[in-house]
């Protein structure tokens, strides 16, 4: 008995979908009318004030010619569709009662209480409340435009989805992209293929991105690029994380910064990976095989920080895990490297040896001779617990080092090798001369010191037991 009422009920539903399928297209209205026979198939040639109905849907036109066999009319002039709340707007079209679909040229206008469409172009389904349209497309929303060569929209649900030359404007930010899907609802806008989206103070281009406007947030991948324009920043990678609202992006993957300055003074960040807080005073974190570069400022660790301050011009860069930093033809290594600068150039260094890590490293410099020829194999040395160095014009002019306190230093006279001093105590302060050799050097508390002349070098190490010159200084790329 079950069986059998499941069986009439599905053929009344059968039945059914076949009566609406075929719900005929009457004609309501022509000043003129006449019937013809086209082919074998029955037609009705209407002209003035046509009017066409099938259930909800009216449709006007100048006229029509109605194949009465296929339940299908060819509309000409100024025609008109309504169903509901929505109205169609074209030159020509051709109307299939059986699916209720208008397949529309010479202009389409679709207007709806939630947005206009127009195009050169496009199919309406009327039952599911699809459009397809081509060629110019625009969408017009309160809350948004988009313009694309292809769109498919559906009203039920404001979900667009288009192709070709696309742009979405919104309040919050302008996408732009090869194809884009768009979820009003959601606020989540998918772009494919050359994306770019402007909002705010910046600008993201990538192959793939994921906008969610309602959390301010962009998922971006594959050749992501972020600029600022407020301070010449850009920053590149293989994925992207920006919070608009925070001022705040995660981006990771053969991540590269550039601020671009003067040549000499652009800077470059190399790492594996990066966070960027733009709340002003602005930092960027760099983490995994960190590279930096900045004119004759160079360095590598696995962790640093590049910050603005509040005062205009002053910048601070902190280096940790296993840091190098090379200025010019020195040399710094440590524990952590903490660089001041004040309008791009280097004012002070600290190079600090940190009793919190497990294995820690003594802070070391070493300045190799590019002064006197033929000994440029020669290399003053500091090293200690702190050191710390002053620099003006680019150029090291002071020196402390403090807590066992190591130094040896080459002296040369009219270009001529004349021995080495070693020196070492609790706290050292050393003067340097404007071409960065040692002038004078203070010791305090337990002082030791000797001078051996030139004809006695062999005779004792001219290495301090941390010595180790690194040659992977990092290079643009």
């Amino acid at each position: 008995m079950y069986k059998l009422k499941t069986n009439i009920i599905l053929a009344i539903l059968f039945f059914a979908s076949i009566s609406y399928a075929q719900e005929k297209v009457e004609l309501k209205n022509a000043d003129q009318l006449e019937g013809k026979v086209i082919n074998g198939k029955n037609v009705r040639e209407a002209t003035g004030n046509v009017n066409f109905e099938q259930g909800n849907i009216k449709v006007f036109c100048n006229s029509a010619t109605q194949y009465l066999d296929e339940n299908k009319v060819e509309l000409h002039g100024n025609v008109k569709i309504y169903q509901d709340t929505l109205t169609l707007f074209t030159s020509n079209a051709i109307y299939f009662g059986n699916d209720k679909t208008a397949v529309c040229s010479g202009g389409v206008t679709l207007k709806d209480p939630k947005a206009t469409l127009t195009a050169n172009g496009g199919i309406y389904y009327f039952g599911p409340a699809k459009a397809l349209f081509k060629g110019n497309v625009k969408i017009t929303n309160p809350q948004y435009v988009i313009t694309s060569n292809e769109l498919t929209w559906f009203r039920n649900t404001e979900e667009s989805f288009a192709k070709g030359d696309v742009v979405v404007t919104t309040d919050s930010a302008v996408i732009s992209a090869d194809n884009i899907d768009f979820y009003k609802t959601q606020g989540k806008t998918v772009g494919i293929s050359r994306v770019k989206i402007i909002s705010d103070s910046t600008t993201i281009t990538s192959d793939t991105l994921t906008n969610l406007s309602f959390e301010k947030k962009s998922v971006a991948k594959s050749n992501v690029k972020i600029e600022n324009q407020n301070n010449n920043i850009q920053i590149s990678g293989d994925y992207l994380e920006n919070y608009e609202g925070k001022k705040y992006t995660f981006i990771k993957g053969n991540v590269r910064l550039v601020q671009i300055e003067k040549e000499k003074d652009t800077l470059f960040i190399y790492s594996g990976q990066m966070e960027a807080f733009r709340n002003k005073p602005e930092y960027y974190v760099a983490k995994e095989n960190v590279e930096m570069i900045r004119d004759k400022f160079l360095s590598k660790s696995g962790y640093a920080i590049y910050a603005k301050t509040l005062i205009q011009g002053k910048e601070n860069i902190s280096l940790m895990i296993d840091p190098v930093v090379w200025q010019e033809n020195m040399q710094m290594t440590g524990d952590s490297i903490h660089a001041e600068l004040n309008d791009r150039k280097i004012e002070t260094i600290y190079v600090r040896e940190l009793d919190s890590l497990k294995n820690t490293k003594i802070s070391f410099v070493l300045i190799q001779n590019l002064v006197v020829p033929d000994f440029n194999n020669r290399y003053d040395q500091m090293s200690g617990k702190n050191i710390t160095m002053f620099f003006r014009d680019g150029k090291m002019y002071y020196c402390e080092v403090n807590i066992n306190s190591n130094s040896i230093y080459f002296l040369y006279e009219n270009k001529k090798a004349n021995g080495v001093n070693i020196s070492e105590g609790e706290d050292m302060f050393i003067y340097f001369d404007a071409d960065e050799k040692v002038e004078k050097i203070k010791i305090d508390k337990d002082p030791k010191g000797q001078f051996v002349p030139e004809t006695l070098l062999n005779t004792v190490s001219t290495r301090l037991p941390e010595f180790n010159e690194r040659k992977d200084r990092p290079e643009r790329r």
